[in-house]
């Protein structure tokens, strides 16, 4: 009987965590244009940011929804430039809307910044107002 019921506790407990581990690695993804902005800012200013402090800029904006405006200075195929500073990963319908010296209000998720080219990453970019 004392057997019986570990078993039974035991089976239960591998389909609990079965469950939990199917639910987290199949959550849904996150909606950004949906989601509000954590920080409102211009390209300069959190460039600046980045320069004075990689590290507490990292923790602040990392994997955050932001608002960033500029004004475009690159378009390539799949991303555009803010101010020489943020690229901006974009799909080609947005990057049909964008020419170059346009002011622009986008919102994205940083991904991070890059050291070497010192240029700050946002993707799913989706614009406020052109």
């Amino acid at each position: 009987m004392l057997k019986r019921k570990y078993i039974l506790i035991s089976i239960l407990l591998l389909a609990l965590s079965l469950i939990i581990g199917y639910n987290y690695i199949y959550k849904e993804h996150r909606n950004i244009s949906e989601e509000k902005a954590a920080f409102t800012v211009t390209s300069e200013a959190i460039f600046k940011e980045y320069n004075s402090d990689v590290d507490s800029a990292t923790k602040k904006y990392l994997d955050k929804t932001i608002k960033v405006s500029g004004t475009v200075t690159e378009i390539d195929a799949d991303n555009f430039t803010l101010d020489n500073a943020v690229v901006c990963y974009a799909n080609k319908e947005i990057l049909k809307k964008i020419t170059k010296k346009s002011s622009l209000l986008v919102k994205g998720r940083n991904i991070g910044y890059d050291e070497l080219l010192e240029l700050i990453k946002l993707d799913q970019i989706i614009i406020i107002n052109p």
